[in-house]
């Protein structure tokens, strides 16, 4: 059974439209498709025919077959290989009923720990710190959502820690010691070299945080699909094509929704990106 994937069909179809700033009437105007009918796919009411799928990927700059297999729940990325240089623990800490990935790493040489990403609601990962008996000595923001740093004041109470954020994000509250990252700037946690790579357009000021072959990606991709363009979508379609899927096939991505992926599956399944990088 697939691994349940953050975007459905009519996610994507929102994205790729907001990405050519249409409409669902200039949808149904491009595709000779009946209004109605794009508004019921767009809900998860109705799961379109192949050909009207084909019909949508050509309007909207999408791999046709790469959308057929994620509009029939067909595909899910391979679960990456650990990396052995990596103690990596991966919690769904929710916001409501909304589960936020957020991240526990810890240096295998020193043993010493970071946060990627807060939630709203941190307590497992307080206890999941507290079980692992380690205590975290940075926390780094990919980006401001409350989804992602809501939880900020409640960590830097338990862990004590600066926090990390890119200087052109909005600041989040709760940080008694605040820090400004920007795009190269390597941080280091125990042994780990932590590149910052700066990857706008979800928000202005979003970043990826890169150890080795594994990147922490925050809302910029997911698992076949891509985030919400909130600040600029030919930005983000800029940050994920330039500034991730330049990596190794088997780079991983860790996203703060949705299962983990690689960058080969993105090249080879993700209908925003197949065949285009």
């Amino acid at each position: 059974m697939p691994a349940s994937l953050e975007d459905e069909l009519g996610d994507i179809l929102e994205k790729a439209r907001d990405g050519k700033n249409w409409s669902q009437k200039d949808l149904a105007a491009a595709t000779g498709l009946d209004l109605q009918r794009i508004q019921k796919m767009e809900r998860y009411e109705q799961v379109p025919e192949d050909a009207e799928i084909d019909t949508l990927a050509e309007a909207l700059n999408l791999d046709a077959a790469c959308l057929r297999a994620i509009a029939h729940e067909a595909w899910s990325p391979k679960p990456p290989q650990n990396d052995p240089a990596l103690d990596l623990t991966c919690l769904n800490v929710f916001m409501g009923l909304y589960p936020v990935k957020c991240y526990l790493i810890r240096c295998p040489d020193t043993g010493e720990s970071a946060v990627v990403d807060t939630g709203a609601s941190p307590d497992a990962l307080i206890q999941k710190a507290k079980e692992l008996k380690v205590k975290p000595s940075r926390i780094l923001l990919t980006h401001a959502h409350p989804d992602h740093a809501g939880g900020l004041e409640k960590l830097d109470r338990a862990f004590s820690c600066p926090s990390y954020i890119q200087e052109k994000e909005l600041r989040p509250r709760g940080s008694r010691n605040l820090q400004f990252v920007n795009d190269g700037d390597v941080l280091e946690v125990g042994s780990m070299k932590v590149e910052v790579l700066f990857t706008p357009g979800h928000t202005a000021g979003g970043v990826s945080y890169r150890i080795n072959d594994t990147i922490f990606s925050g809302d910029c991709i997911f698992a076949g699909s891509m985030g919400r363009a909130n600040a600029s979508w030919p930005g983000l379609y800029r940050s994920i094509t330039e500034r991730l899927l330049v990596y190794p096939d088997a780079t991983r991505l860790h996203p703060g929704h949705g299962p983990a992926t690689t960058v080969g599956e993105e090249k080879r399944h993700n209908p925003f990106f197949c065949g285009k990088v």
